[in-house]
Formats: structure tokens, sequence, C-alpha cells
């Protein structure tokens, strides 16, 4: 259907049914977007993915150009999806179908304030997105995030208000805080302004670890181990457009630059990707941030349009 290979008949069908379905139409179009945002539209974006996938999982180069089948298209459509981690489809999971659903969502470097219906607000940062039910705030509060998002929640001891990630659930009354949990990051994070949070893990769901003003709580994606540190300064910089980061890797500060820059990093080497540096930036353009990085230590970088090639 999405690729343009179904016939009119089964495309016809399709829609019928969809038009009589509530539950499988809602369904339907995110599949839709998981398609048009992370699937091949055309023969030469195909390829790119292809090559970008090899290039990830370090297959041999190969001398001529390959010409994509059907089934590799899907394939590698199939891997840039698993390369976001199962996130996406941890987040469609949650979606109870006897409720309906308000989505909420951000492209890159762009920053989105949301009113909910309890009077709490939200502030979406770039390439996120927040699932709310419709019949939300009437026994409890509960959102579903993918990415990163600040939080002020009006306080109601009756309905509890709940941050739901794929790792993890941050569990409040009243309060401000930031959760960040982008699909291609290795780390969790949640970060206290002002009240009382308590996070839950996958790992220990019973084990609530409870964070008090400026303390920011890490939980690594890989062992499920989480750690907290307070920390003395302002939280969630993003929403003033600053870039901050404390001993990051290359790799996950590239991904920052990515949202924010709607551009593209490409890495020939694992070695570069493990760079570490710390930096607060504010004003600074991508290019002279990436000037400063280079300073730091230096790398060789490659520009074509808003593509990025590093290497040592």
């Amino acid at each position: 259907m999405f690729s343009g290979e179904c016939t009119p008949e089964e495309k016809q069908k399709l829609l019928e049914r969809l038009a009589s379905n509530v539950d499988e139409r809602v369904e339907f179009e995110k599949l839709e977007n998981i398609w048009n945002n992370y699937s091949p539209e055309t023969t030469s974006s195909a390829e790119r993915i292809w090559e970008l996938t090899a290039t990830k999982l370090e297959f041999e180069a190969q001398p001529k150009k390959i010409k994509l089948t059907g089934w590799m298209k899907y394939a590698a459509a199939a891997l840039v999806v698993l390369s976001l981690g199962l996130n996406l489809y941890w987040f469609i999971g949650h979606r109870n179908t006897t409720s309906s659903w308000v989505e909420y969502s951000t492209k890159n470097g762009e920053i989105k304030k949301i009113t909910l219906p309890d009077g709490s607000t939200v502030t979406l940062n770039s390439e996120s997105i927040l699932l709310c039910q419709n019949k939300f705030g009437k026994n409890e509060r509960n959102v579903f995030l993918m990415g990163e998002a600040f939080f002020h929640v009006t306080k109601n001891p009756e309905a509890p208000f709940s941050v739901n990630t794929s790792e993890m659930t941050v569990r409040v009354l009243g309060t401000s805080f930031n959760v960040s949990s982008y699909a291609n990051d290795p780390v969790i994070s949640a970060s206290l302004e002002e009240g009382k949070v308590q996070i839950f893990t996958k790992e220990k769901p019973s084990e609530p670890v409870v964070l008090k003003p400026q303390d920011e709580a890490l939980l690594e994606r890989a062992s499920g181990e989480i750690t907290v540190n307070n920390q003395q300064k302002l939280i969630a910089p993003w929403r003033e457009g600053r870039l901050r980061f404390h001993n990051n890797e290359l790799l996950v500060i590239t991904h920052q630059l990515e949202r924010k820059f709607d551009c593209e990093f490409i890495f020939v080497d694992e070695a570069t990707e493990s760079l570490r540096f710390t930096g607060d930036f504010e004003n600074e353009t991508l290019d002279e941030i990436l000037e400063l990085l280079n300073k730091a230590h230096s790398f060789k970088l490659k520009k074509s349009g808003k593509r990025y090639i590093i290497s040592l």
C-alpha cells in the first residue's frame, strides 16, 4: 500500500475496511507515519539507506552500485527502524484499543509548548512524540513519551501523573521535571527542577528511586543500571535554545546536533564516535560548534549539504 505496489482493487478493499473499523484505522495511520519517516520512498533513497546500513554494520564496500530488489528495500527500511531501537514498537503497543489518544509531535529543529486538559504544560523538544489519552485527568494522568520533554505538572493528589518511556516510568503528583528518552541514545534521563518524583524501572519495578530538586537520574539501556547525581545547573537548557553536554561521547553529541539543526552525521570509525567532550553552547551556529569541538579533539570533517562525515 505505502510503496504503491498494491492493485487498485486491493487498495479499495483496504480503504473500505479502514472506514468501518476505527481501531484499525488508527493503527494504519501510525504505520503510515513509520513508513513515511523511516522507509525508502524511491530507489535512490532506498540505496542510500542500504549504503548507510552497510556502513554501520561494517560491510565491505562494493565497487559497483547495488540495485535494490523489493525485499531488499523492505529489509533496509526494517534495519533503519531497528537502528532506532524498539521504542517505536513499544510506543504503539501501549495504545489501549478501548481508548482514544491524542498525539503531539515535533520535527527536527522544532520545540512546541502544549497545555494538557488538566492544565499541566509540556515543552516538547525536537523529534519527539507524546501520547495522551482523551480521558486524561479523570482518575489518573498517563502520558507516553518518545524523545524529550519538560513537564510542569498541575498538582492533583487524586490523580497521579505518570510519564512512561520504554524503560522507566516517572510518577509525580505536582512538580516540574525533564525526561529524555530518545531511541538512539544509550541513556534515558530524568531531571527534577522542583517537587518530588518517583522513578520505576523495568529492571526493579518494586524499588522506586526518589529524586529531590536538582537531582538527575541516568538509566543505562544496556545494563538497566540507574545512577543519581545532584547537579547545580539549569534543568533542560534546550528550552532556551542551549546545548549542554558533560563528558559525552561525540556520537551522543551529534544526535543532539541532528535534532537541533536538522542535519546528519556519519562516522567512518568507532574511535571518533567515542571521543568525549564537555561544552555549553547558546547562540553558536552548527559550524561554529563543530569548529570548537575540533579544536578540543582534532578530527576530520567533510561537509556535503546537510550531511557531515567524521573520521580521525
